[in-house]
């Protein structure tokens, strides 16, 4: 096999391999991993939320395993 080692068909080759990887680009890659819609912005919002609202149940219903008033180990004798 024998590659064209001129700096023209190096630059055709480098054009055409930044091209194809155009999604794999650092700038655009987490454009291509999340979608940066509003709707889906908003979608990602709206579960945080209500995970956090179910964090904040669960914490509620079992008081047991949240009592402020347990020592920390400092104050622990």
């Amino acid at each position: 096999m024998i590659v064209n080692l001129s700096a023209r068909a190096i630059d055709e080759r480098l054009r055409e391999a930044s091209r194809l990887a155009g999604a794999l680009r650092p700038e655009t890659r987490l454009d291509a991993k999340l979608d940066m819609t509003a709707a889906g912005v908003t979608a990602r919002l709206k579960a945080a939320s209500d995970l956090l609202e179910l964090c904040r149940t669960l914490a509620g219903a079992r008081p047991d395993q949240n009592d402020h008033d347990t020592p920390t180990r400092a104050e622990r004798p």
